[in-house]
């Protein structure tokens, strides 16, 4: 039997007849799986031990490993301590030097990419929203191309004799084949990634210590930018990130400044929104019979569509927008039948929109304020929050826009914003100062015309 659009959208929706009134239940991720925020605070990461526990997930996601493991921290040290043979006066020396080489604070310490996969989740239910970023990196921005961490993931023979000691002795986790969930980030974004991922690549200590800041911003970068286009509906630039400005973090600003005025704040305002389109691409891709489309892809899909099926497709929407508005609203007053697509579509998101509550889409939007606080922004007063570079987030940026010969500082602003980073005159001064000091400046003439940066990897 086939089932109709319709009939498989109540279906997913859980529509049913309770007290002889309909009620239903509004489902995301199923058709459509664009961001990995959640709707449940307990589930929603907090980042209260930064982004190691994505991390950790992350690479077991690489290393197509499961999460189920346990570190007995006494007993691993024994483990190691029995195989090595030395005067029994010395092993309980030997034994702190290795808990302190092992471990941190109680966690297990990286000497090596090889031990990321053992950093767990956290201990309770944001071990679910942990889990749902990491899979989202995975998925949308690395592409499931395991192949680039093969070498830094090797332990080589020329590796300190304690890090082949400990590495032997760690606990095989159990295979666990990583799937696909999560649609592929705008392109531009994604092919850049992937190129300052191979550069990151290069250099195994800079790699080591900066993986998490990298990963944590191209997961608020990615996130950030699907929030501002999906608000543009089909009129969405998916080739170029649109302009969102940063200030330093060591700067004074004030509410003239674009960080002030087209910053964070910009993204919020969007942010509040999100669930709405979340939903309604969700309905879209149902009705259309698609997957993991937005809704320019939608609207290039529905302009392929012969005329009749075309005025089926702007129907079913139209009669799904009745259907829903008299379950959840109770009416069906406002609603107009639209002859073109993208205006049956906007009718349907403001309906969906009118249908939730306001709690939870502000909910659902705090999931980009809860990395953003960690990492990106800074509290200014009176200005509120707005998108902060630290000098150590500066440092990341140039390495991976440099990477290994020197450009002239007019393409290395080009290349911030590249990736998302948006400067106004005032801070790009800032930057040269503070390069300047840093020795990171190199001039080609008097007159200070032709500046160049120099390569820091």
């Amino acid at each position: 039997m086939i089932v109709s659009a319709l009939e498989e959208l109540r279906d997913a929706l859980n529509i049913k007849e309770k007290n002889a009134k309909l009620t239903l239940k509004h489902n995301i991720n199923k058709k459509t799986a664009f961001l990995p925020f959640q709707t449940r605070n307990p589930e929603r990461a907090k980042f209260k031990d930064g982004f190691s526990p994505v991390l950790g997930q992350f690479f077991r996601y690489v290393e197509s490993v499961g999460s189920n493991f346990e570190l007995e921290k006494e007993q691993l040290i024994s483990e190691i301590s029995t195989d090595v043979v030395m005067d029994e006066t010395d092993r309980s020396h030997f034994e702190r030097i290795l808990e302190d080489y092992l471990f941190q604070a109680n966690s297990i310490r990286v000497f090596h990419p090889i031990m990321y996969k053992y950093i767990p989740l956290s201990d309770s239910k944001e071990a679910k929203g942990e889990n749902e970023i990491a899979q989202y990196l995975y998925n949308a921005l690395l592409g499931n191309d395991t192949q680039k961490f093969k070498e830094i993931l090797e332990l080589q023979e020329s590796e300190h004799v304690l890090s082949r000691l400990i590495q032997q002795h760690m606990p095989q986790l159990p295979e666990e084949p990583s799937s696909r969930k999560y649609t592929a980030s705008f392109s531009f974004i994604r092919d850049t990634f992937q190129q300052d991922l191979k550069t990151l690549l290069t250099n195994k200590e800079f790699f080591t210590n900066h993986i998490q800041l990298f990963l944590a911003y191209y997961y608020f970068y990615s996130a950030s930018q699907l929030i501002l286009k999906i608000n543009q509906f089909e009129k969405m630039d998916a080739t170029s990130p649109t302009p969102i400005y940063y200030n330093l973090d060591w700067e004074a600003s004030n509410r003239n400044r674009l960080a002030t005025t087209t910053g964070f704040k910009i993204i919020m305002e969007n942010a509040r929104k999100l669930l709405s389109h979340v939903n309604t691409l969700e309905h879209l891709n149902i009705i259309m019979g698609t997957e993991q489309l937005n809704y320019l892809e939608l609207h290039k899909q529905f302009e392929q569509l012969d005329e009749e099926e075309q005025r089926r497709m702007i129907d079913d929407v139209h009669k799904w927008t009745m259907e829903y508005s008299e379950i959840v609203l109770g009416n069906q007053n406002e609603i107009e039948k639209k002859t073109v697509f993208k205006e049956s579509y906007r009718q349907l998101q403001q309906q969906l929109s009118k249908g939730l509550k306001l709690e939870t889409k502000y909910r659902y939007a705090l999931a980009i304020n809860e990395i953003g606080k960690v990492y990106f922004l800074k509290t200014r007063g009176s200005l509120g929050n707005t998108l902060n570079v630290t000098q150590d987030f500066l440092i990341l940026l140039t390495a991976l826009s440099v990477k290994d010969n020197k450009i002239s500082l007019k393409q290395l602003f080009v290349e911030f914003e590249k990736r998302g980073v948006f400067l106004d005159r005032y801070s790009k001064e800032e930057v040269v100062e503070l390069f300047n000091k840093l020795n990171l400046i190199e001039k080609k003439s008097d007159s200070g015309d032709a500046q160049y940066v120099k390569p820091i990897l």
